[in-house]
């Protein structure tokens, strides 16, 4: 009886007690789930996680305290009583703004203990809109931040400046890009010679960074100044923009998601073309000229009109249309997904395909992108992580960029206005021989895409391999290595018959770069009272190398046959070898007091191949504090959140390899050898940057208001340049440390939330940038020294106490009032002086997102106040009489200006020139004439969206399901004429902000993107 008793008392305790299951589901205010709320059972100290969807599944006791919480949402707490269901709504705490962000070295930390400028960007703003080049997705987001795409083809690179220039090197000024903790290569490896260079125009391959996938991101962090960056080091004295791809998460099952783009593109702006004039001369029709001052279009038949290189009798009408040979592009871009974790381990395969056509015919751009990113706990304290991206990328044809026979514009601007340009589709009179063309200077513009190929295949791996071993509690060690590596085979040819080709040419190009950066990091971490205290020591080894072969001929043995065995002159042919390593060590501490206090301080030592023994080691220092007085005193209820940060810090810079031993080269003759034209200076001293940032950061009213300013300077020194000397000596330039700039801003970012309701949110977001950017010295008594050198003599040139970007060249030659002086009735140039400067006067992004149920609207502007820009297209219309605007001066034009009166005094011009008399006064060397105030307004993207609801799409076995009708670059709004502000002359490899040189028109795109998961 005993024993039934006893037994009985088991089953009733058992059941009056024992854990009872719970399921339900955890979502926000608007009912949307939230994926990875924390639930603790307190009494029992066991937690759980809710699934994908938002639902959870636990067990606990009657009694138990059940606390349900999120990140940026208030805590929830009750008391379980035989509930089986529960549906938990959590409401958003405005107090919680302990934001997660990605800084120097992969560390992630909360934004708010942070003392300098940091701008994350989610993946969505980056992808809403497909970009072909993902760094132009990146414009107008981030104040301080400028973003300049170049109109050189589908294959388009882009420059990048934060806060302004801070070298007098245009290539020496960009970011230093970050994937997944490691650097990543963002060159551009240019072929060809100058913007004007008629023999051989530049081709644009893109800039590195266009190659990745963007749908692989998660999210885009932009390190602003030196003490954001100078953990890196030395290419990082430009800032750093980090960029983390995505992970698996833990879902019911494989994660899948599908992301589908579809975009049209066509000319943004062509140049607008004046419809009343035909080809010739002084109102008479005349062939071979390129010209259109010929007769009035008005029907009449002209004799002999050499048409297509034939002469025909025909009326003499406007046939011409830019229209007819700009093409509608394409860009298709489509990335599957699969991923998926458990409690030891995540994975993340993608796979990418693009596939683009340009709008200038027969130009394409291919590429596929797989991607792996794996983790794996092997024990408790033992992480490792792999990441790798595998790229391929190939063009059967880019054109080339600027002025000369093989270009486009060129040959588009010199032509005539009573041409038809399909019929010159026919290019041939001789096939792989002879073409037809209207004028012997210039090929026909058919043939130029046809015919004169530049094609390459690249392959590109990306990727790094991480272990996380917690010796201690409290103390780490990260040790990582990651790789870079790239092989580009790039091949061009010029047909037999080319203008500036007539006996054809092959041309093949080989790049191979490397780059491998190994690295480790020792942290300890310690909370004792009221203070957190995190202590890091590092090392990087950094080894890049970079081999080139090339070889070209300028003759083909056999017609239409482009291999170097057909070449059959002596080839010119190259091989170069660039190698460099930095060592570093490097330490930092951050101290956190009561949360609202928190100092960072840093320190990093180089060690650069490049730099003599004696001077090749240099240590910079730098530190940071932020406060936040919401945390430590009582504010008023309208002031959520409020930071205020400070911070001074230094970066050192080394230069490019082999710029210390001056060698001879090798001369035309087998076994001569020559001096080179560059002196090298073997007693180089590293570069530095030093700079100071102030800011505030606040949130007001239930973060319906979000402001961040900061005011910057930083201050670049000991500037490694080759600088131009007398040639007396053999040398026509020396390389050696000159150059001092200050730069100097403020940015601004404002974001507002007017409506909040469960069903309708309009956020609007502004950010706004100032730089000042000042030439404080040279070397020694050198007044002036050429940064960029443009068509006809137009310079950027940097002179002591002007500005970065100043534009130089010759000008209208004025009175001391200022009129233009004439002579014979037209202008007179030649006065050199600066005619303005590249870099805009202040910069706004501005952005509205509206999302109603399942609609959203998200539209985004760009807006540059100041700055100019020289345009070669409006100076050669101006020649050709192509251009709208000279039909003002067809019935002759009396200038504005004076004329010399004999006695030193002036009266007004009176005298009447012709059309063509007036064309050719203002030469295209008169920089005066040719530069124009280059503000605008961009619509830069717009996205209109409808996201389905869970209860439609679950019943299609998915999990999330939105489309959107998607534009980029849509409109533009700027007193430019005939081409987009934007556009940039590309020589060799590097990108020349303030000139555009008969760039070809830059896209409009608009179609629509699909997403789906599963």
């Amino acid at each position: 009886m005993k024993k039934y008793f006893t037994f009985l008392c088991i089953l009733v305790t058992s059941l009056l007690f024992a854990q009872k299951p719970i399921e339900g589901k955890i979502t926000d205010e608007k009912g949307i789930p939230i994926t990875g709320a924390n639930i603790q059972v307190l009494n029992t100290i066991k937690g759980a996680v809710t699934d994908f969807d938002g639902t959870f599944s636990i067990e606990a006791n009657n009694g138990d305290v059940l606390e349900f919480s999120y990140v940026g949402y208030k805590t929830q707490t009750l008391t379980f009583n035989n509930q089986t269901l529960l549906n938990i709504i959590l409401k958003e705490d405005t107090t919680q703004l302990n934001e997660i962000i990605i800084t120097s070295l992969g560390i992630k930390k909360e934004k708010k203990t942070i003392g300098y400028a940091a701008s994350e960007l989610k993946a969505k703003e980056l992808t809403v809109v497909k970009t072909i080049n993902v760094v132009n997705s990146l414009s107008g987001k981030v104040a301080g931040l400028q973003v300049t795409g170049a109109s050189n083809g589908v294959a388009s690179s882009a420059r990048v400046v934060i806060r302004g220039e801070n070298s007098l090197n245009l290539n020496s000024n960009e970011p230093l890009f970050i994937l997944d903790g490691v650097p990543v290569n963002n060159r551009i490896f240019g072929v060809g010679g100058n913007s004007t260079n008629q023999a051989d125009l530049p081709t644009d391959y893109g800039n590195g960074l266009s190659e990745l996938n963007s749908e692989d991101f998660e999210s885009v962090t932009v390190l602003k100044g030196a003490a954001a960056s100078a953990l890196y080091g030395s290419r990082a004295a430009n800032g750093v923009i980090v960029i983390t791809t995505k992970t698996g998460k833990k879902d019911k099952g494989l994660g899948v998601e599908i992301s589908s783009s579809t975009m049209f593109s066509s000319a943004l702006r062509l140049p607008d073309l004046q419809t009343e004039y035909g080809g010739g001369w002084a109102g008479n029709y005349a062939s071979n000229f390129g010209t259109n001052y010929g007769p009035v279009l008005d029907g009449s038949i002209i004799t002999h009109e050499l048409a297509l290189g034939e002469p025909v009798d025909r009326p003499f009408i406007n046939r011409y249309d830019l229209n007819d040979f700009f093409e509608t592009g394409t860009n298709l871009n489509n990335t599957i997904t699969i991923s998926g974790a458990d409690e030891k381990s995540d994975f993340l395969f993608s796979y990418g395909n693009s596939d683009n056509k340009g709008i200038v015919p027969n130009t394409n751009l291919k590429g596929n992108s797989f991607r792996l990113n794996a983790g794996y706990n092997l024990t408790d304290k033992w992480k490792i992580n792999a990441k790798a991206n595998y790229i391929t990328r190939k063009s059967d044809n880019l054109t080339v960029a600027g002025y000369g026979s093989q270009g486009i514009m060129y040959t588009l601007l010199w032509n005539y206005i009573n041409i038809d340009l399909k019929d010159l589709k026919n290019y041939w009179n001789v096939p792989n021989q002879e073409q037809r063309k209207l004028f012997t200077w210039g090929d026909n513009p058919w043939f130029i895409v046809n015919e004169n190929i530049n094609a390459f295949n690249k392959r590109r791996f990306i990727g790094n391999l991480s272990s996380t071993y917690k010796i201690t509690d409290n103390l780490s060690l990260l040790a990582r290595i990651g790789a870079d590596e790239s092989n580009d085979f790039r091949w061009s040819r010029r047909s037999i018959g080319a203008q500036r080709n007539p006996n054809g040419m092959y041309r093949e190009q080989k790049i191979r770069f490397s780059e491998i950066n190994a690295d480790f990091l020792l942290t300890y971490e310690k909370k004792s009272g009221d203070f957190d205290t995190r202590t890091s020591i590092g090392g990087n080894r950094f080894d890049q190398k970079i081999t080139e072969g090339f070889i070209q001929g300028n003759s083909l043995a056999i017609p239409g046959l482009y291999n170097s065995q057909n070449i059959n002159v002596t080839p010119l042919v190259r091989n170069d070898l660039f190698e460099k390593r930095i060592n570093s060590l490097y330490a930092f501490t951050n101290i956190g007091y009561k949360d609202y206090l928190y100092l960072d301080l840093t320190a990093r030592n180089d060690w650069s191949s490049t730099l003599p023994i004696n001077n090749n080691s240099y240590f910079y220092p730098g530190g940071s504090l932020s406060f936040i007085p919401s945390s430590a005193f009582k504010l008023p209820e309208a002031i959520n959140f409020l930071k205020l940060r400070f911070n001074m810090a230094e970066v050192g810079k080394d230069t490019d390899p082999y710029n210390l031993i001056t060698a001879y080269n090798f001369g035309e003759l087998n076994g001569t050898l020559t001096n080179p034209s560059q002196l090298l200076n073997e007693n180089l001293k590293p570069e530095t940057t030093t700079s100071t940032e102030v800011g505030i950061e606040t949130f007001l009213f239930n973060k319906r208001v979000s402001f961040d300013a900061t005011y910057y300077t930083s201050t670049s020194k000991d500037q490694i340049l080759n600088v131009g000397i007398s040639g007396a000596n053999g040398f026509n330039s020396i390389v050696t440390n000159a150059g001092e700039i200050k730069n100097s801003g403020i940015e601004l970012a404002l974001g507002v939330k007017p409506i909040k309701t469960n069903n309708l949110e309009w956020g609007i977001n502004a950010n706004f940038s100032k730089n000042k950017s000042e030439v404080k010295s040279l070397l020694g008594n050198l007044d002036t020294f050429i940064i960029a050198q443009g068509p006809d003599g137009v310079t950027v040139e940097a002179r002591p106490g002007e500005q970065m970007g100043d534009i130089y060249g010759n000008s209208y030659i004025r009175n001391d009032a200022g009129d233009i002086i004439f002579e014979n009735g037209l202008p007179l140039t030649g006065d050199r002086r600066k005619v303005g400067n590249y870099n805009p006067d202040w910069i706004l992004g501005l952005s509205t997102n509206l999302n109603y149920k399942g609609f959203s609207l998200f539209a985004q502007f760009d807006v540059r106040q100041g700055g100019e820009i020289y345009s070669y297209t409006n100076a050669i219309g101006r020649e050709s009489g192509t251009l709208a605007f000279t039909t003002a001066w067809r019935d002759g034009i009396v200038g504005e200006g004076v004329v010399s009166d004999g006695n030193g005094g002036f009266t007004p011009n009176t005298q009447e020139v012709t059309a063509e008399a007036w064309a050719y006064a203002v030469p295209r060397n008169n920089a005066e004439a040719n530069i124009f105030d280059a503000s605008y307004v961009k619509l830069r993207q717009l996205s209109v969206g409808y996201t389905f609801a869970n209860n439609w799409i679950n019943t299609l076995g998915m999990q999330e399901l939105s489309i959107n009708f998607v534009g980029s670059n849509l409109f533009l709004w700027t007193d430019v004429p005939n081409i987009d502000p934007e556009a940039q002359a590309l020589n060799g490899g590097s990108l020349l902000p303030g000139f555009e040189v008969t760039q070809l028109p830059s896209s409009r795109s608009y179609g629509f993107k699909i997403n789906a998961k599963f």
